[in-house]
């Protein structure tokens, strides 16, 4: 007897993957709600939190003198499937 489809291991899927981006920019205050345009970045995937921490760091210390702008790390898993493999 076959296990129901939703149970079968799906041939063209892989396993769950995390990726770490760094976002952020210059806000229009220090109450960081509002970023100001074209100043939004986004830096990535990263495999680890290790290598997203290293780009964090490098573009939180370039920024030291501005109070207004900020960093984060941001965690996504992403399903990675044929689809998404083939549409990059």
């Amino acid at each position: 007897m076959q296990a129901p489809a939703a149970n079968r291991p799906q041939p063209e899927a892989q396993a769950d993957k995390t990726f770490f981006y760094v976002i952020g920019g210059e806000f229009t205050d220090t109450s960081f709600e509002e970023v100001l345009t074209r100043s939004n970045q986004i830096h990535g995937p990263f495999r680890s939190h290790d290598e997203a921490m290293s780009k964090w760091r490098a573009l939180s210390f370039q920024s030291t003198g501005n109070a207004q702008v900020r960093y984060e790390i941001a965690e996504v898993a992403h399903r990675m499937d044929r689809r998404t493999i083939l549409l990059g």
